[in-house]
């Protein structure tokens, strides 16, 4: 079965609310997915596709096939390439073929973030919502959705205000267009920017106003999206985590294992990917960014996947590096961040003993924006990407390929 592996970024952490009513409100969002077939068989098919001038339809998921088998075997540069010649030839379909033009542009912009190519990320994301404005009426859940995912690449850039600008205007026009799902989506979005601006500040008016926020959004829920309070909840627990209170965290779990656990992952809580101590380390090390430009030049980045298990009771075990490329050093961080994790209790059925999860972790630095030299410059600062590369069915503990 196919499923995708490139979520956007805040998309991938409310979906964990409530990821099935998010697919039903905005349908499938396609982007790259995990194909069986090989690269080898992948690359065929699209050289015969393209040999016998074949339909947008079919050119369009064939080289979408091959690029996701590129990307995941490391080859970034080629995934990129591959992408941009299908967006080259098929653009032009948008308006027959909105979804389908949309899913090549956001293919792009998740292989540009791994790259580094900040401006093919951005660009490549306003394209992904502009093709869907040209087949569908601006109201549409599909269009409404991408435009958060415009507001996302802002603040993932570092620019939040224009992201605020960007949901707040989103979250007016869902309740103009009767979708109470899409405006919380952009309430919840709002909360996470000041949360965030907390985080950095340490200023207790952010902080106070994402509190303040996300109890609304859990106490007057917009009807039809009275269960995505509950992400409010997870939202609020892992503040408190954060803040070493485990109560509310220890209350969600209980009540998941009350209602008979999850069926797909559902994550509580986890520790910051960086923390203070990592980036103090990463800061002071003499020409840190300089000293790695050449490696991440090349179109074999630094990159590993790396898998887990995810118990009956939602603790994380037997996390293990399954394949990597590149200097391995920086995965104990990445190996602290996911044993930190806490899910929702799986459900006691039988049918499923647990998680099986695969991630791709990539170390990038983003090409800067400089002046007076036409040389692209990396950014000194050294980012990891995460990738979630698990199958549909989460207990299968393998990737498998066919002819």
């Amino acid at each position: 079965m196919t499923r995708s592996i490139l979520l956007p970024l805040s998309i991938s952490l409310l979906a964990l609310g409530s990821g099935a009513s998010a697919q039903q409100q905005s349908d499938d969002q396609s982007n790259i997915v995990v194909t069986a077939r090989s690269l080898e068989n992948t690359s065929r098919d699209l050289a015969a596709c393209l040999e016998r001038g074949c339909p947008p339809e079919e050119d369009i998921a064939a080289s979408l096939a091959y690029a996701e088998n590129l990307f995941v075997a490391g080859e970034y540069r080629d995934a990129s390439s591959i992408l941009r010649k299908a967006i080259g030839r098929n653009s032009r379909y948008d308006e027959r073929l909105p979804e389908e033009v949309s899913g090549l542009y956001r293919a792009y912009s998740r292989v540009s973030e791994h790259l580094g190519e900040a401006n093919s990320f951005k660009l490549a994301t306003l394209d992904a919502r502009d093709a869907l404005e040209a087949g569908f009426d601006d109201n549409d859940p599909r269009v409404l959705l991408a435009d958060l995912d415009v507001g996302d690449s802002r603040a993932k850039l570092g620019h939040p205000d224009d992201a605020r600008v960007i949901y707040e205007r989103v979250e007016k026009e869902a309740l103009a267009a009767g979708q109470p799902r899409v405006a919380t989506y952009a309430r919840l979005r709002q909360a996470l920017l000041d949360d965030s601006r907390f985080v950095t500040t340490r200023n207790d008016v952010y902080r106070r106003r994402f509190v303040q926020q996300l109890q609304e959004i859990r106490q007057k829920p917009l009807e039809g999206a009275e269960d995505l309070g509950l992400i409010a909840d997870v939202m609020l627990a892992r503040v408190d985590r954060r803040d070493g209170k485990d109560a509310s965290t220890e209350d969600l779990i209980r009540r998941f294992a009350e209602r008979g656990g999850v069926k797909r992952p559902m994550l509580l809580y986890s520790a910051p990917l960086y923390t203070d101590a990592d980036l103090d380390r990463e800061s002071a090390r003499p020409n840190s960014g300089n000293a790695r430009l050449t490696s991440l030049s090349r179109n074999h980045p630094t990159w590993a996947d790396v898998a887990f298990w995810v118990n009956a009771d939602g603790v994380v075990e037997d996390f293990e590096v399954l394949r990597s490329q590149g200097e391995t050093g920086w995965l104990d961080q990445v190996k602290r961040h996911v044993n930190s994790r806490r899910y929702a209790p799986v459900a006691r059925d039988g049918e499923i003993p647990g998680f099986y999860i695969i991630e791709r972790y990539t170390i990038t630095q983003r090409f800067a924006q400089t002046t007076g030299t036409r040389l692209r410059v990396r950014e000194p600062v050294q980012r990891i990407e995460r990738l979630d590369l698990t199958p549909e069915n989460y207990e299968q503990p393998a990737l498998t390929q066919t002819s």
